[in-house]
């Protein structure tokens, strides 16, 4: 199907030319309006197509791509019509509150559809399908079309589409098709449900610009902190390995809990055929570093940190300088252990005590600075990432959620 988003400049100029003079034509084409509903993320959400739906419900027509679409200009057209190659459905459709000002607040769309209608009914029952099976299609994308009945396309005249029951004719006076002539897309998101009862099934639009609550910038900026959860998402310093007992149990978990948590299997832009767990784009190894003063564990201790990346088991003794996690929200907490309490037969050993109760346990956490970014992160021996080949983070490349440039510092931090 050709892309009808984009024309050359020449194209453009003649089909905006049209429509304007249309526009202000004493006795112009009749004006169609047709809208799409787009169910694109509400299926992505059940991992269905529309298609699948529409068979159960027997609609013959293509909804391959999630998108239902009608048309409410029933008195001109009693049946589907065609515009850029796609089919438009009749149905009772009213829609008030598109009027767009320069004062006051954005305005707020209702889209209404008549239940009972006979009209259309293979389109609705589908929709009605949907919102039974969603519970509702909040958050779903409307999108209102406008164009006059001249532009059409040739198709809607000449009976070629399938099903079509228009006998083959001439083209009428005046019929100048181009699906490049169209008014501005409006484009709403349904927000709540207005009315619902025997009769009309009512829904409340908003702009995309209308986010209530949602302030600006998203994302403080913030010279010499850095925002991103240590550890989580935006620091990935976390260790890549995959199938890990899941607290104590015997199932397996098949992906790493940073990246469940992220909803991804991978980060963008790792190679792909590595193996695990390079595969992941993880660092291979991300040791406990330092605590929130950036003291290094290692020099509290007076030894080196080791140990496996192995979830903290109440059953086991941990040595001085061996290190476990535990696992929060998806996201693991590192602890190092200080070893046992006092000395010889007297002295209490770690065993059954929980991070992070800090009598056993030193805990790996993020100053949020650069230095210790740079501690994890830097380049040469500083850093004590293994970033692995699979890794699109490399050694020297401080993921650092700060903005250092908004304020003077010192090129010793």
């Amino acid at each position: 199907m050709p892309d009808y988003t984009t024309a050359d400049s020449e194209r453009a100029k003649s089909s905006i030319k049209s429509l304007n003079f249309e526009l202000t034509n004493l006795s112009p084409s009749a004006m169609v309006t047709m809208f799409e509903i787009d169910l694109n993320k509400l299926l992505e959400t059940k991992e269905i197509t529309l298609g699948q739906d529409a068979a159960q419900v027997g609609f013959p027509g293509d909804v391959n791509d999630g998108i239902l679409r009608f048309h409410n200009n029933i008195k001109v057209f009693n049946s589907f019509i065609i515009w850029q190659g796609y089919e438009y459905y009749p149905a009772p459709i009213i829609a008030e509150g598109f009027e767009a000002t320069t004062k006051g607040t954005l305005p707020r769309p209702s889209l209404s559809l008549a239940s009972q209608s006979k009209t259309g009914i293979d389109q609705l029952a589908l929709l009605r399908n949907e919102i039974r099976k969603f519970g509702d299609i909040i958050g779903a994308k409307v999108t209102r079309r406008r164009t006059f009945a001249k532009y059409l396309d040739r198709r809607n005249f000449l009976g070629a589409s399938a099903g079509s029951t228009k006998a083959a004719s001439a083209l009428p006076q005046g019929y100048e098709p181009d699906p490049y002539a169209e008014l501005p897309k409006d484009v709403y998101f349904i927000e709540r449900k207005d009315t619902e009862n025997k009769s009309v099934l009512s829904y409340e639009l908003s702009s995309v610009l209308d986010l209530e609550g949602t302030k600006l910038p998203k994302r403080m900026i913030v010279a010499d902190k850095c925002v991103w959860q240590y550890r989580g998402l935006g620091c990935w310093y976390q260790d890549g390995s995959t199938n890990e007992i899941n607290a104590g149990t015997d199932e397996k978990k098949t992906i790493v809990p940073l990246l469940e948590k992220a909803e991804l299997s991978s980060l963008p832009g790792t190679p792909a055929g590595l193996q695990a767990p390079a595969s992941t784009g993880l660092p291979e190894e991300a040791i406990p570093v330092a605590n929130d003063k950036d003291e290094r564990i290692s020099t509290l201790l007076g030894r080196a940190v080791n140990g496996g990346n192995k979830l903290w088991d109440k059953g086991e003794t941990y040595a001085k300088g061996t290190f476990c996690y535990i696992l929060k929200d998806n996201i693991k907490y590192y602890f190092v252990s200080k070893g046992p309490i006092g000395e010889g037969a007297s002295a209490i050993k770690n065993v059954g005590n929980i991070p992070p109760n800090s009598d056993f346990w030193i805990a790996d956490e993020c100053s949020k600075s650069l230095t210790g970014c740079r501690m994890r992160w830097g380049a040469g021996t500083t850093g004590k990432v293994k970033p692995g080949v699979g890794c699109p983070i490399k050694k020297g490349e401080l993921p650092y959620g700060g903005f250092p440039a908004a304020n003077k510092m010192s090129r010793q931090q």
